[in-house]
């Protein structure tokens, strides 16, 4: 079990019971958008605005504690970055916006071939495949019937 606070001060950043509740959405929802984290606060009698919200956000991005993903639908969405993880990259449903992680090794190795070929130094990437997820396409196949 993380210790949220001395990971928050770890990270010199002020421990507020905001933060803390943010921390713990966050912790428990793998993929989530500022909304959906308000909703769930709300829904915990947590006293908390979108904008207090999108401020804590912002100092975990910097601080590196969230990612801040971007896809297609234009809303940020954010996910727990730890030292540890290993790097993944995403498949995204389009019809329901199910967000699945994958790591593939050959696929990272042939992304180093590819800069190095280019001469190119990476410095930070994402992959994100967009598609139609399993079950939405057992259910356009069962709803056309």
């Amino acid at each position: 079990m993380v210790n949220y606070k001395s990971w928050l001060k770890d990270k010199v950043i002020k421990v507020t019971a905001h933060k803390l509740a943010v921390l713990e959405i966050l912790v428990q929802n793998r993929h989530i958008d500022a909304n959906a984290i308000l909703e769930k606060l709300r829904n915990q009698h947590s006293e908390i605005s979108l904008a207090t919200i999108y401020r804590i956000l912002a100092v975990f991005e910097a601080e590196e504690i969230v990612d801040k993903l971007n896809f297609s639908n234009g809303q940020a969405i954010y996910e727990l970055s730890h030292p540890d993880s290993e790097h993944h990259d995403h498949l995204i449903c389009t019809e329901c916006g199910k967000i699945e992680e994958f790591h593939n090794e050959e696929l990272e190795m042939l992304q180093l071939q590819i800069t190095k070929a280019k001469q190119f130094q990476i410095t930070t990437h994402t992959l994100n495949i967009y598609g139609i997820c399993y079950q939405c396409k057992i259910n356009t196949n069962n709803s056309t019937i």
